[in-house]
């Protein structure tokens, strides 16, 4: 059985509210009808549910245009920092050494460079030479569900092995100010940047879910769903008109798997990638389950925006937060480019909010 431990979450400085992105999209708006008004961007702005969120670099340095070498070597070593004082504040949550760490999970889709994130992390935290390492560079949204499920299938395998996972984005970086159309001015108003990491083992101390199983998908001909490219003044970021309805795609297959060995399962704590409104509210009614489930999402979304693969886990640290009944049925679920979901589906596990205690 794997447990997963409360993931430790850190943002970089620099506070960047909604209403200061749009004030920047809307004073580079070229002398265009064709591109959308200052009106239909407020618009959007208010249905995208996000107030805030933190970015690696002050706005007026990530709105900069500049070449895409500048955009990486300025955000990549902030990422790194902020992945390596996630994982350095997992660890010691759980009073675990760095030579303890037997294996890294690492998934970050924005900062590309070779080496990657997993020997950084090796190097600046001293694990042991010889730990095994499971890098992703191309899961996007999904690397935090994603690394989950891998990991959790590794601690099942190999009993008494300890898997630090590590998620980090500089989403900032596909911050284009020269991109005006739809597409380009939503994501600039949605992303933000942070990192997350937690530990996954089969030792139950310090662990906030109990994983029963892991459930991986690919959506046949969706490739064109999300994509992100090197263009050769920065990452471009986008996506089709039909993206956001990607999660209905998943529902048909992720219920198979959930009822293949519970025919009644039903989700009573829900940990869902916060990947828009649109996702979340498809979410739920795909969940069938009520929308209260789904608040630590919102809540995620409102105040850090779409974090990449990170997201999952800053809503499973504010879900932990709130402390769930322990052995509440529990689904984390993500949705990535590809099309592709990611999920873990468990119990809560917090002996000291038992059942029994709360009746």
């Amino acid at each position: 059985m794997a447990y997963v431990t409360r993931p430790s979450i850190v943002l970089p400085e620099h506070e960047i509210p909604t209403s200061a992105i749009v004030r920047d999209i809307v004073e580079a708006l070229p002398p265009d009808p064709q591109v959308p008004s200052p009106a239909v961007i407020n618009r959007w702005a208010g249905n995208l549910k996000v107030e805030t969120r933190r970015f690696v670099a002050p706005l007026e340095v990530v709105s900069r245009i500049g070449t895409v070498t500048e955009r990486n070597n300025r955000a990549r070593p902030a990422m790194y920092r902020l992945a390596t004082t996630a994982a350095r504040d997992a660890l010691n949550a759980v009073g675990l050494d760095r030579t303890d760490v037997d294996c890294v999970v690492t998934s970050h889709s924005t900062t590309p460079a070779t080496p990657g994130l997993d020997v950084h992390l090796v190097n600046e935290l001293g694990l042991r030479p010889d730990v095994m390492r499971m890098p992703a560079t191309q899961l996007g949204c999904v690397g935090g569900a994603h690394a989950l499920a891998w990991a959790a299938r590794l601690a099942d395998a190999m009993p008494g092995l300890r898997i630090l996972v590590v998620i980090g984005e500089a989403l900032s970086t596909v911050y284009r100010r020269e991109k005006n159309d739809p597409a380009g001015i939503l994501y600039r108003m949605l992303f933000g940047d942070g990192a997350g990491a937690c530990v996954v083992s089969s030792d139950p101390r310090n662990a906030c879910l109990e994983v029963g199983g892991s459930w991986q998908q690919v959506v046949p001909n969706t490739v064109d769903s999300y994509t992100l490219e090197v263009e050769p003044t920065g990452l471009h970021f986008t996506s089709e008109k039909w993206a956001p309805d990607g999660i209905n795609h998943l529902m048909g297959p992720l219920w198979e798997w959930l009822r293949k060995t519970d025919p009644y399962w039903v989700p009573e704590v829900v940990i869902a990638h916060p990947g828009g409104p649109r996702i979340l509210e498809d979410a739920a009614k795909g969940l069938g389950c009520a929308p209260e489930l789904l608040t630590h999402s919102w809540e995620s979304l409102r105040t850090r925006g779409n974090l990449g693969g990170v997201a999952v886990l800053d809503v499973l640290a504010r879900t932990a937060a709130s402390g769930p009944l322990h052995g509440s049925r529990t689904l984390l679920l993500g949705i990535g480019p590809g099309l592709t979901g990611a999920a873990v589906e468990g119990r809560w596990h917090n002996p000291t909010t038992s059942r029994e205690g709360a009746e």
